[in-house]
């Protein structure tokens, strides 16, 4: 008997993030050269309405973790039904708590277990060997443009790490993110400030920025990057991460991640902001989770 409701989708999900993980596309790892970095250094000023308050008032929740899973047959999701879980799970924080991802513990889900979850939601798994390293990997795509992919490295049949990608749909004004689980503010308020922030930032051929939050305790990275974020022209400008439109989101998760983020300027050598302020910001209002960033530096 089919189960086409939205109830009976939830149910499913529950019974899958209890026990597996749900992985999605990925294209393979490529070596991204960072842009350059130059040490001289100097500081801005925070805009006058964005004084935050203390970070006291962040609450900072344990995440439940996901029960062990005793692995059974999963059965696959009908086309319809693969696409709203998947859209529900990247819209709600109703996954289990990183390094796990969809279920995908590094160190302790097997490849054969994260395969289960890809066939669930119908997606075809490929694997490959780069660099003397095994990867698995697929992806998943909306009609929107909204598109995930998740790859796995594979050391003696175990997830080592999972890394995740996300280039997200075309940004509407007043509509939110389609992939808010994993925007800076949801993150924040679920995991509370992240160990460390940085920056980085390039101007030619053309202006790239990119923000990468570091929660170093739980083997996650997550880097927010755009080409149209910073004015064309090196200087002092206004960065609100929460109203931008990102080219790419990429998570990484587990020990000693493949291909991570390159070299970054911490925070507050470029921005007026400590962490605990920059996490402050990016909890409260959304129009006003700005600040200066001072492009000269780099």
């Amino acid at each position: 008997m089919k189960c086409i409701s939205r109830t009976c989708i939830s149910l499913v999900l529950a019974f899958v993030l209890a026990g597996c993980s749900v992985i999605v596309p990925t294209t393979l790892p490529t070596q991204m050269e960072p842009p350059p970095i130059s040490t001289d250094i100097s500081t801005s000023t925070i805009l006058p309405s964005q004084t935050p308050t203390p970070l006291a008032s962040i609450e900072q929740p344990v995440p439940t973790l996901i029960s062990t899973f005793t692995r059974t047959p999963l059965t696959t999701l009908e086309p319809k039904e693969a696409a709203e879980a998947i859209r529900v799970l990247l819209q709600e924080s109703v996954d289990c708590a990183a390094p796990c991802f969809w279920g995908i513990t590094p160190g302790q889900t097997t490849l054969e277990e994260a395969g289960d979850i890809f066939s669930h939601f119908g997606l075809p798994m490929s694997s490959t060997t780069f660099n003397g390293k095994d990867y698995s990997d697929t992806r998943y795509e909306f009609d929107n443009g909204l598109s995930i992919g998740v790859t796995l490295t594979i050391q003696k049949g175990l997830v080592d790490n999972i890394r995740i990608i996300i280039i997200p749909e075309k940004q509407k004004v007043g509509t939110r993110r389609e992939w808010l689980a994993y925007s800076p503010e949801t993150l924040i308020k679920r995991y509370g400030p992240p160990t460390r922030v940085g920056l980085a930032a390039d101007w030619g051929p053309g202006p790239f920025f990119s923000m990468q939050m570091y929660y170093e305790p739980l083997d996650l990275i997550v880097e927010y990057a755009g080409d149209s974020i910073i004015p064309a022209q090196r200087g002092t400008s206004v960065v609100c991460p929460l109203a931008v439109q990102f080219d790419s989101v990429r998570l990484w998760l587990g020990e000693n991640p493949a291909y991570p983020p390159g070299p970054d300027v911490p925070l507050d050598e470029v921005t007026p902001l400590s962490v605990d302020e920059f996490s402050q910001l990016m909890i409260g209002d959304l129009d006003d989770a700005c600040f200066m960033f001072d492009g000269n530096a780099y």
